[in-house]
This record gives C-alpha cells, structure tokens and sequence, in this order.
C-alpha cells in the first residue's frame, strides 16, 4: 500500500509541489486561500485541527479546473469574468479523481453569489461560503495592493457573501492580524502547523497518488491514457515474472508517477502534431529530471529511482544519465520496456502506430545490442499477445472515472449556465 511509501505530510507538500510545477503564481494563490480559509474555520472553534487542515488541502485544489479551461496567467479573467468552466471541471475533477467526492460541490459552487447558494441543501455550505470569502480576499488584496480594505467586503453582504460568515471574517481579523502576515508573506510556518494535522488513511494516499498522473490530463488528455497503459503492461510484466510484492509495489508507484514531470512541459509542444526540432526534444527530457526533483525527499527513493531511469538503456544510450546495466535492475528494465511499447503502440500525429512485427523486431535488436535487459525482455514476448490483452483490459476499466468526468463537463455546464 502507498502507507509504506509516503507520509501523510508527504503527500501534502508533493501535491503542492505538483500544482507549482503547473503554475508558481496559481498555486501561491491557491496556498494563501487555503491559509486564510483556515484561520476562519479555526476563529469559530468548532472543527478539529485534523478538519481544519482537510478543508485547507480542498482550498489548495479549488482552482485545479482552471489548469485545463483556462489560460492560468489571466487568473482574473477567470476568477471574475469567467467563472463557471473552471469550478465545473474542478468540481468533476474532485469529485472523481480525488478523496475529496463528498466535498467536491464546495468547488462548483465557490464563485456563486450567496443569493444563489442560501438555500442549497449541502452539508458543507457554511464553508462553501467562507471560501468564497478567502478566495475574493486573496483577489481583491492583489488587484488592489495597499489600496485594499478588506472592510469593502461587507458591502456585499447578504448578496454575494452570506451574512453569518461575512460576520465570522470580522471577528477573525480583529482577533488576529493574519492578513498582514500574508501581505508580509510570512505565514508559511503556520501553514506548516496545520498541515501537520492532516492524517490520511492507505486508501486516500493511493487516491492523491492517481489524482497526481490524472493531472497530467491537464496538460494532454492522451498522457492519462498512455500511463494508465504503462501501468496495466508492467503489472502484467511483473506477475510474468514472479516478482515480490514488495517489488511489484514499487513498480507500480513508479509507473503511476513517471511522467508527472510532463506537466512542466508547455502543452502546445506535447500536441505538436509534427516532428519536433532539437531543442524541443531536450526540452522534453527535462521531465524527467523535474520528475525526479518534485519526489525528492517525498516518496521511496526506491521509486523515484525506477521513475527515473524509464528513458535510460542498458547500453548507456539513454538519458538523462546515461545509465548502464551494472547500474539498473529489472525492475528499471519492467518500467522501461511497458513506457517502450505503449509508446510504440500509440499512433501519433507525426507517425502511425507500430505493428506488432516492428514492435518484437526492435525489442529482439535491442537484446542483441544490449539496449534493453534480455530476461524481462525475452519474458515480454513470449508473452504479447497475453499481457497486451490483459493490460489494454485493464487500462479500459482504469479509465472509466476519468472518461465519465469528460462526459458530464458539458451536462453539469448546461445545467447551470
């Protein structure tokens, strides 16, 4: 299970990491909601600390939709023009992809007006509308700088800001000044306090994980699909060759995490629909490395390590450190081999799909060039058809939350428009 694999506070600090790497100024915003988010529940004295972190970690995930609806360096374009396709797609996004399902419609709703959330029959609509009173605070001090009073806010009360949490907003920062400490950026350390609260069971951990290379669809909608598929023949892989679990684990892990350096990758050079130039291609390979640094000190350096070595060759010809055998095992050989052939298998914009034939031919070149390990590679095609047939199987079930999620964007979006 992921318990044995990463902490709790972990996690927290690798999903920030994660909505960093995607945009510095988004996840900044996303950090300081959360904080002031925080401080409110906490002036009210009737949550535990480990409720007040949870609700803390949903504000840092409540603008994940815009990632994917939205150019995220016109954050006012959508935080108060344009509102709806990102709380929409975050809504769906937390709803399936995340622990956060109950929740989720905090999201949707967080830039609607309290005239039209009063009356919702939702149990977590009191802090529905003290998000919405951390987010616009975090706004309107950015737009506004040393010009902002955050007194402007009760002109909106009982309109756009429900008046009870309006109310609970004063009594907070007459109590404590934690708006100067944002200004002054210089809350960080109780941040740190309250996400030491957060306890989160094995299933929630393996949740985040997936809910980690889920983002990548964000960038591209195919890199879901083709790590979903990673992941399905490296499992197959490893069962053909009777690996323990606690290798098969790490694997797994690795797989699921592999590309989620990708998402450092501007999107318009992961859909080029044509050859890239060399410098596009080292730029590329970067991934890897920001991979690499983004789990650093988060997760097994055990998987880290497979993670990291998908592009290296037995040989030394791959990258980034140009590897050889004495340096790898075949647990690096699994993972190598599986991103290989689903590669191989996709058909791209600039290429067709490979063929079996070509597929089996490659591989058996590389054994005999000493590219790729021979044993996990011989033991891949005996077996083809076999773990082919199981992995796309599987990667078919894998994929059926992240496809309903596509499917109901526009159902959910007509609904309320």
């Amino acid at each position: 299970m992921a318990v044995e694999y990463i902490t709790s506070r972990n996690m927290i600090s690798l999903i920030y990491e994660t909505m960093r790497v995607m945009n510095v100024s988004v996840a900044h915003h996303s950090v300081r909601v959360g904080y002031i988010l925080a401080k409110l529940l906490e002036c009210r004295g009737t949550y535990e600390k480990y409720e007040i972190a949870d609700f803390m970690i949903l504000a840092m995930l409540h603008d994940i939709g815009a990632y994917k609806t939205d150019d995220v360096r016109k954050q006012l374009t959508y935080e108060a023009k344009r509102t709806l396709p990102h709380s929409i797609y975050g809504y769906l996004f937390l709803k399936y992809l995340s622990p956060f399902e109950e929740r989720s419609k905090i999201v949707l709703y967080h830039h609607m007006d309290y005239t039209k959330t009063k009356d919702l029959d939702f149990r977590y609509r009191f802090e529905l509308e003290l998000l919405k009173i951390a987010e616009m605070m975090d706004i309107w001090y950015k737009a506004f700088g040393d010009k902002f009073e955050y007194s402007m806010i009760n002109r909106y009360s009982g309109t756009k800001f429900d008046p009870e949490a309006v109310a609970l907003f004063e009594e907070a920062t007459k109590k404590d000044d934690f708006l100067e400490r944002i200004k002054n950026n210089t809350f960080g350390e109780e941040v740190d306090e309250y996400e030491d609260y957060v306890l989160l069971s094995d299933e929630e951990k393996e949740k985040y994980l997936k809910m980690l290379m889920y983002c990548t669809g964000l960038r591209d909608e195919s890199m879901v699909s083709e790590t979903i598929s990673v992941i399905s023949v490296s499992r197959e892989l490893v069962r053909k060759l009777n690996l323990s679990e606690s290798d098969k684990n790490e694997v797994y892990y690795a797989a699921l995490l592999h590309d989620i350096g990708m998402l450092a990758i501007p999107s318009q050079l992961l859909q080029a629909p044509r050859n890239l130039n060399e410098e596009e291609k080292n730029l590329i390979k970067t991934h890897v490395e920001i991979m690499e640094k983004m789990l650093e000190g988060k997760i097994s350096p055990n998987i880290i390590k497979i993670a990291a070595a998908h592009h290296e060759r037995f040989d030394g010809s791959g990258y980034p450190k140009g590897l050889k055998g004495s340096a790898m095992t075949n647990k690096d050989a699994i993972l190598q081999i599986s991103e290989y052939v689903v590669n191989a298998m996709d058909e791209k914009p600039y290429r067709r799909a490979y063929t079996k034939k070509e597929i089996t031919d490659n591989l058996n070149n590389g054994i005999i060039s000493g590219t790729y390990e021979a044993i996990v590679t011989d033991t891949f095609m005996k077996h083809y058809d076999d773990i082919i047939e199981l992995a796309e199987d599987k990667a078919d079930l894998a994929l059926i939350m992240y496809q309903k999620l596509l499917r109901n964007y526009k159902q959910v979006y007509n609904s309320l428009a």
